[in-house]
């Protein structure tokens, strides 16, 4: 048995599509190498737990963790009942759309499986994170898990075969941090019943941001049209609004992007706090634009790019 164990995971972004997800339209997400999550795991007396957000025994760990502890419990009484010790170090933000849980889930299963020196498939890990969502938040797309797991950008639609999507040209972004963590839960059940309510407002909303989503996918695909992309991501944000899954603190960074040179903005995940993500021309651009989101008052800020060099 391995002395120290590590597995590794990166977080997510969505860049469209978000909440129409859930209702069968496609979303766009890809992993964001800028914000990882490293578990490492140890011999002990007592299985426990250690990270930033929690630090004790498994029979202690909070409800919001509860599907960590499910999925921990269940691979350990796999694995013969064994009592190990397990850190967590993420550099993802709780509760950010960010895809941190599902991210932390895939971390802890690799560590785990890498200690006890067991195979681990993409498809047993999946059902994990998947498995550990669900718990976490009641009826999530799966678009973070597939995402998380694979480690490549991807074309998400529920109850379809995954495909993975090539970016033709490399794509400059901005990504910020409101400080506000975001509610995914309470955002899909409020979208649920607005749609309950007066579907016939609200349902071309939803298939409205799945044509999106393929509008931006051929053009990620093709030949990238910056300007084209950064409107229709304007968009969508209109969109989320009316759907009332944005608010003040997001509104007021995507205002900066945008006069600050950013072709388009919009939330990112849940919504209601959480994060934004810009569209910029090039480096410059999104260092013009990251510098003014800071100084806005962001949280946190990324420069991120994906495309031919880095898939």
């Amino acid at each position: 048995m391995a002395a120290l164990a590590t597995g590794i995971a990166t977080a997510k972004l969505i860049l469209c599509g978000e909440h129409a997800v859930v209702y069968g339209e496609p979303a766009i997400s890809v992993p964001f190498s800028q914000a990882i999550v490293k578990t490492d795991v140890t011999e002990a007396t007592e299985t426990s737990f250690s990270s930033a957000f929690f630090e004790g025994s498994l029979d202690e760990m909070p409800a919001f963790l509860a599907g960590i502890k499910e999925i921990t419990e269940q691979i350990l009484r796999r694995m013969g009942d064994k009592k190990v010790m397990i850190n967590v170090m993420s550099d993802v933000p709780i509760g950010r759309g960010l895809g941190s849980s599902a991210a932390v889930a895939a971390s802890i299963v690799r560590g785990l499986y890498v200690y006890f020196k067991q195979p681990l498939t993409e498809k047993e890990l999946l059902h994990w994170v998947n498995q550990s969502e669900k718990i976490a938040h009641g009826k999530p797309s799966g678009v973070d898990a597939v995402t998380v797991v694979t480690g490549k950008p991807v074309w998400f639609e529920k109850d379809k075969s995954l495909e993975l999507i090539h970016f033709n040209q490399k794509a400059h972004f901005v990504v910020a941090d409101t400080g506000v963590p975001s509610e995914t839960r309470s955002a899909v059940l409020d979208v649920g019943h607005l749609l309950q309510n007066d579907p016939q407002l609200y349902q071309p909303m939803i298939i409205k941001l799945g044509d999106i989503s393929r509008e931006i996918k051929k053009y990620f695909e093709t030949n990238l049209d910056v300007a084209q992309v950064g409107l229709l991501m304007t968009e969508a944000q209109k969109l989320l609004e009316k759907l009332t899954v944005s608010d003040a603190s997001l509104e007021k960074l995507i205002r900066t992007a945008l006069e600050n040179g950013a072709a388009g903005a919009k939330l990112t995940g849940g919504g209601r706090g959480g994060c934004i993500i810009s569209l910029v021309e090039n480096q410059e651009s999104a260092r013009k634009v990251a510098d003014a989101l800071q100084r806005g008052g962001a949280a946190r800020v990324w420069i991120f790019t994906i495309g031919e060099d880095n898939q």
